[in-house]
């Protein structure tokens, strides 16, 4: 990708989602300077007025909905058990969990509708039973489940990543953690709520974790708070990092445990030239170490994290820094113990790090819109400018990861512009790495022999239309494509979320 883009979320200073643009167009926002701490900082309304002015323009010509009835679905070696479209989207992420799903709601244009629960105990018929975590002006794109089993709580553990969405003449939206109860999913209960919005405008991605410590079960959740350090320590007393881990073990008192930045903690450079910031949140490296801002959209921001089987060691994606490995060994105490570093040809742009279970293998992502977003700025293509790809690094020195190959489709390494062809989030499986590939649908790769990966499946959903027009503004015309967000493996199924439809279970071969 190269924009972080956030259509729907104005207050944050990129609100990146599903495709992340909108920051293209803060760079022509003239520079600006804070008002100090306390009061509302001049940049952060510079950044809403020039975002919800990207928003509006964007929103003009709203398209249809559902299934376009035009191109079937395709794939390979896999097979359409069930679908389901949702209303109420943008969609955003899947997860798949005892015989529910849950799919998130992406900001633009921010129906405030929360994580919608799916019934998918018959897969080949789900059926929407309730939501979670609706709230105004706020975005829910994010979330995990987890059994968990400790004094305070005993049942299953929804974590729902919370973002002010920063919608005009509403009061603020939620930002932070949200906690619930699915135990009985048909029947949510609230647990609590971790509230980050004095120093960020929420959580972005989330992983739940659990271990033993000192003889007691903890339970924690790996957030990622975009720009959270360059808002924090511009305009607040306490920086603070863009990873938090967040002690979820009492629910109903979530505690921060540790937070990480790049910058105060790893000597890096952060934050982004476009915002009009001066040093150092303009990503300038501090004194002996690289630049580390390229491509597109330059920045250096945290923008997932999840954790390794065993709970003590985080990967958190760190767009242009790649991939920051930390040790949580300590909680209270988080040490970084090594970067993968990306080629300096290359966009950067690091959306996701996610381990194999054997902790060998790293899988990254790249969200790069790069070609929609020339075209959506009425500039031409740039020779040799493709989507974003994923890459596998050994971690077998977690000190030192080492690229072994690059993870590619025929569209991604093409600049064609008439649908989505980045990559975004990878799982792995045994040997198989499953990719959630935006408008190529899912893609598995094996991965047996990590130097040299082959496609062996793909889904391709039936195209829909943007039911929101938000996406015109990336480029796209009003025109039906897929657009698969997320993919989460259940039971032997893969359960994918379409931003324009909902969700989409396939089996594979």
């Amino acid at each position: 990708m190269s924009r972080a883009y956030l259509p729907g979320m104005p207050r944050s200073i990129a609100a990146l989602g599903a495709a992340t643009l909108v920051l293209a167009s803060m760079a022509a926002a003239p520079a600006v300077g804070g008002s100090g701490r306390g009061g509302e900082p001049d940049v952060r309304a510079a950044i809403q007025q020039v975002a919800q002015a990207r928003l509006a323009g964007a929103a003009q010509g709203v398209g249809g909905s559902g299934p376009s009835g035009g191109a079937p679905a395709a794939g390979d070696h896999t097979r359409l058990v069930g679908s389901l479209g949702i209303a109420g989207g943008l969609h955003g992420d899947v997860y798949a969990y005892r015989g529910f799903a849950y799919i998130g709601t992406w900001s633009g244009p921010c129906p405030g509708t929360g994580v919608k629960i799916i019934d998918v105990r018959d897969p080949s018929r789900p059926s929407l039973v309730t939501t979670a975590g609706g709230y105004p002006n706020s975005s829910a794109e994010d979330m995990q489940v987890l059994t968990v089993s400790t004094a305070a709580f005993t049942g299953d553990l929804l974590a729902i990543g919370l973002q002010d969405c920063g919608l005009p003449d509403q009061p603020p939206g939620k930002a932070g953690l949200d906690l619930w109860n699915v135990t009985d999913p048909a029947h949510p209960s609230h647990l609590g709520f971790f509230d980050s919005g004095a120093y960020s405008f929420g959580v972005h991605e989330l992983a739940l974790t659990s271990r033993t410590i000192a003889g007691q079960p903890r339970v924690y959740a790996l957030t990622a708070m975009n720009f959270a350090e360059v808002i924090s320590t511009a305009f607040t007393a306490t920086p603070r990092g863009d990873f938090e881990l967040i002690d979820v073990t009492n629910p109903s008192a979530p505690v921060l445990a540790d937070d990480w930045g790049a910058g105060k903690d790893g000597g890096l450079a952060y934050g982004s030239p476009v915002f009009g910031l001066p040093a150092p949140f303009d990503c300038t490296p501090p004194p002996g170490t690289p630049q580390l801002c390229r491509g597109h959209f330059p920045a250096v921001f945290g923008h997932s994290a999840t954790p390794s089987a065993d709970g003590r060691t985080a990967y958190v994606a760190y767009w242009d820094a790649g991939a920051i490995v930390l040790d949580m060994t300590d909680p209270t105490d988080l040490q970084m113990v090594g970067r993968a570093v990306y080629p300096a040809d290359s966009e950067g742009d690091t959306h996701s790090s996610v381990p194999n279970a054997a902790g060998t293998l790293l899988a990254t992502t790249d969200e790069d819109f790069s070609p929609g977003e020339l075209v959506a700025a009425g500039e031409s293509k740039e020779p040799g400018d493709t989507w974003g790809f994923a890459r596998l690094w050994s971690i077998t020195d977690p000190a030192h990861p080492v690229r072994l190959s690059d993870v590619t489709t025929p569209h991604s390494l093409t600049n064609k512009t008439d649908a989505f062809y980045s990559a975004h989030n990878p799982v792995f499986l045994g040997d198989r790495l499953y990719v959630s590939w935006y408008s190529d649908g899912l893609q598995v790769f094996d991965v047996a022999d990590p130097r040299t990966p082959r496609r062996v499946a793909s889904y391709r959903p039936q195209p829909t239309r943007d039911p929101t027009g938000v996406f015109q503004g990336f480029g796209a015309k009003d025109k039906p494509y897929p657009f698969v967000w997320g993919v989460h493996l259940d039971g032997g199924l893969s359960y994918l979320s379409d931003i324009n439809y909902g969700l989409y279970v396939v089996s594979v071969r």
